[in-house]
């Protein structure tokens, strides 16, 4: 497949692409972003990245110009321009501007950005379980908007690389809030159970999607604080995002964790993958 980038209606090869420099996004983060996966050039879910996408604009004040379907028909443009024969990451964010550099918001007839861009994606070797470590969550309290400003789940991604894991698990004092770059569910005696979604919490596509499948094989569901003893002592550790999908855990900080109702894990993660394949054609 072609690596496609995009800026403000131009569009071209990825890795020869430019942004100008006063984009408030290189200045102070000042965005938003969401990504959604694609198969063979149909799109996953977008509605509900799209939903999600808006409500962060909405929460920032940033007043993007694009309706719903002109948004959908420049994120079909560039995946259709990839010619991807197989999965692909879309990633699109929104800056407040490209203007000059001040704090304060642009005045005048400066309108948000839209970036774009189309990569190949990976599924995981689901046959593998994956690491575990955790880290303090010391990010600020506005966790429930997909915004630009990353540096703590960026350090925390690395402290992850240097330890040998595939994620950290934040925690406020001695509860678990999500993952570095997914969400994380637990299974405790045959219940599906995630931390309850506040300001600490990214609302996850992909955790809404795993607790309608587990709707609808009828399992119990809970949303309540998860204390990193419970987490510890789960039976299984489901690790969940766009480009994750949907994992279990094995390992974390070197112990054993989780893999204790095998069973009940993979007819969540069966019912998932099933939908993926119902609407896109994705056998994973």
């Amino acid at each position: 497949m072609r690596e496609i980038g995009y800026y403000n209606g131009k569009m071209g090869n990825l890795n020869e692409m430019e942004i100008p420099m006063q984009d408030r996004a290189l200045f102070f983060g000042d965005g938003v972003y969401d990504v959604a996966s694609a198969w063979k050039g149909t799109f996953f879910a977008l509605d509900d990245h799209l939903d999600r996408f808006y409500r962060s604009c909405s929460m920032l004040e940033i007043k993007f110009p694009l309706t719903r379907e002109e948004l959908k028909a420049e994120l079909q443009k560039c995946l259709d321009a990839a010619e991807s024969e197989e999965a692909a990451a879309v990633y699109w964010q929104s800056s407040r501007a490209n203007c000059r550099r001040s704090h304060i918001f642009p005045k005048g007839d400066q309108k948000p950005t839209l970036l774009i861009t189309v990569t190949p994606m990976k599924a995981l070797d689901y046959s593998i379980p994956l690491k575990l470590t955790d880290i303090e969550d010391t990010r600020f309290l506005h966790c429930n908007i997909k915004t630009l400003n990353l540096i703590p789940n960026v350090l925390a991604a690395q402290r992850g690389e240097e330890a040998g894991c595939d994620e950290i698990v934040f925690h406020r004092g001695e509860y678990m809030t999500e993952g570095a770059h997914s969400s994380i569910l637990i299974l405790k005696d045959g219940t599906l159970i995630g931390p309850v979604q506040n300001e600490w919490i990214l609302p996850s596509i992909t955790r809404k999607h795993i607790f309608e499948a587990a709707e609808e094989l009828g399992i119990p569901r809970e949303e309540r604080n998860i204390t990193m003893d419970e987490f510890k002592d789960a039976d299984e550790v489901i690790v969940c995002s766009t480009t994750k999908i949907c994992a279990a855990a094995d390992t974390f900080n070197g112990r054993p964790v989780g893999m204790k109702d095998r069973e009940l894990f993979r007819k969540i993660q069966k019912a998932y993958f099933d939908r993926i394949f119902r609407e896109t054609g994705w056998k994973l």
